[in-house]
């Protein structure tokens, strides 16, 4: 299988610099333009279906795909970003003198410490594994659309490596990472950021 792993457009979280779990943010105006601009890109691949995030930025972002590429959308919840909790909507600043404890564990501990009302690092992944597992093995291309933790834990999946390897590999708002899966082996291919 051929992943095509896409990030969504710019959102009016991610310029405020706030923590966006499973909450919905509008695309900014830089956002609306980075999708049209990667759908355009996209459309020279022969791709077979677009998965994505049932989160509005990423619905946003695989519609405009989909009208490029003519292919079917599935949704799954599998793809969601992680679910941020008590964090979510907050500045890193805000968290810290919010639930100064909470962070303090977090920080120390990303990959295991449960967010109150949200999730671990490894919750997430292991969710994804699970949809990776239910496809990776197939033939064809396919385009996911997701988030950025989302999209760093699949390509640290794919290419065998420690979660903590995670934060090597970054995906703008707007880029996408190419990966090609055969033989249970990941070849990472591309890593393209946004346009603009």
């Amino acid at each position: 299988m051929k992943f095509i792993l896409v990030r969504h457009g710019e959102t009016v979280a991610n310029i405020e610099k706030v923590y966006s779990g499973w909450s919905n943010y509008d695309l900014t105006e830089k956002g609306k333009l980075q999708i049209k601009i990667l759908a355009e890109e996209l459309k020279t691949y022969n791709v077979d279906v677009i998965y994505t995030s049932p989160l509005g930025r990423t619905m946003e972002t695989a519609t405009e795909i989909a009208k490029i590429t003519e292919k079917e959308i599935v949704i799954d919840d599998n793809l969601r970003e992680i679910n941020f909790g008590v964090f979510d909507g907050k500045t890193a600043k805000q968290i810290e003198e919010t639930y100064p404890v909470e962070w303090d564990n977090w920080i120390k501990d990303y990959e295991c410490y449960k967010i109150p009302e949200g999730e671990c690092l490894k919750d997430m992944l292991n969710r994804v594994k699970g949809f990776m597992d239910s496809i990776k093995n197939k033939d064809g291309t396919c385009i996911i659309v997701s988030h950025a933790g989302v999209i760093q834990s699949i390509v640290t999946y794919l290419l065998d490596l420690d979660l903590k390897k995670m934060w090597h590999f970054q995906c703008t708002t707007g880029g996408y990472i190419e990966i090609d899966y055969k033989n249970d082996f990941g070849y990472l291919r591309k890593l393209i950021p946004s346009y603009i």
